[in-house]
């Protein structure tokens, strides 16, 4: 995600976490996909782990920023059920579909992931790898190159979101219900308190903003104004100053996460039980089905 600034991203984030969008057992170490190597000065592209957790419900209650990979794959492969279901649609009448912008892997603003940002910078995320093409076939013709009418993209479009439905009512009101209660955790006094240093702590580390929106607005400035000999340096130095601050301000959030977790595996106890049954199921067949393949980015 080239030149995308984490302002822009926070509202994509935003969004997921409504329409989109991992629990643990009492006593788990809230582990997410594997943890970024030590830095290095030269840049090392992001990458795709396709290994699912422990806990399939990690995937579906982060309260971790590496547990938050998780999620975001989750949300990516709910979008690619969707494309590759009209794609057939559009493939079985014969016509073509209007193109769409490339999917990415967004972050969650109230879950940071500090390793990631610490390793790439705010402005280098991890590619979505394109499904693997099925063969063409009685069932899936090649491609029209006649466009389609409104009406018959509309209808294509429409299944493909029905599609995604069958695979995302499995898990997306409960996740609703935790990124609500999730989000308090930001507001609680003790993560106030502990956000109110970061802009000293940026200070010290070069960028003097009065606090984190600021910061985020000044990411953006810097990325789209860094020549492109020097970006990646820019984008680096960036995400390590934010990675390096937050982590105070993160030690503190995340174990009234994993607290307000076990609150709410316990109060929706009965849902949880049924999640953990079906998830991997409904995914699995998703995949089967649409040539898909559930991927999860990396450091």
């Amino acid at each position: 995600m080239n030149r995308i600034s984490l302002a822009r991203t926070t509202v994509a984030a935003a969004a997921a976490l409504l329409t989109a969008a991992c629990g643990t057992a009492a006593g788990s170490s809230g582990e997410g996909p594997p943890a970024p190597p030590a830095p290095t000065t030269a840049a090392v592209p992001a990458r795709v782990t396709h290994a699912l957790p422990a806990d399939p419900v990690r995937m579906v209650l982060p309260v971790t920023g590496a547990e938050s990979r998780w999620t975001q794959g989750l949300d990516v492969f709910g979008q690619q059920v969707a494309r590759t279901a009209a794609a057939d649609c559009a493939r079985a009448d014969g016509i073509g579909l209007t193109e769409q912008v490339p999917l990415a892997f967004i972050s969650y603003a109230e879950l940071p992931d500090l390793g990631f940002l610490a390793r790439h910078g705010f402005g280098h995320g991890t590619e979505v790898p394109p499904p693997t093409p099925a063969p063409t076939s009685a069932a899936r013709p090649a491609p029209a190159t006649r466009s389609g009418s409104p009406a018959q993209i509309r209808r294509c479009r429409a299944e493909g979101e029905s599609a995604a439905e069958a695979v995302r009512k499995v898990y997306l009101p409960v996740q609703r219900a935790w990124f609500g209660e999730l989000s308090a955790t930001r507001r609680a006094p003790a993560a106030a308190r502990a956000l109110r240093v970061l802009p000293e702590c940026l200070a010290d580390q070069g960028y003097r903003v009065r606090d984190e929106e600021a910061f985020f607005a000044l990411v953006d400035s810097r990325l789209m104004n860094a020549p492109a000999a020097d970006y990646a340096r820019v984008d680096r130095a960036l995400g390590s100053a934010y990675a390096t601050c937050m982590r105070p301000v993160e030690t503190v959030r995340e174990p009234m996460r994993l607290e307000l977790r076990e609150r709410f595996l316990a109060d929706h106890a009965e849902e949880i039980r049924e999640l953990r049954a079906a998830l991997v199921p409904a995914l699995r067949r998703a995949e089967k089905a649409y040539g898909l393949r559930l991927a999860f980015p990396t450091p």
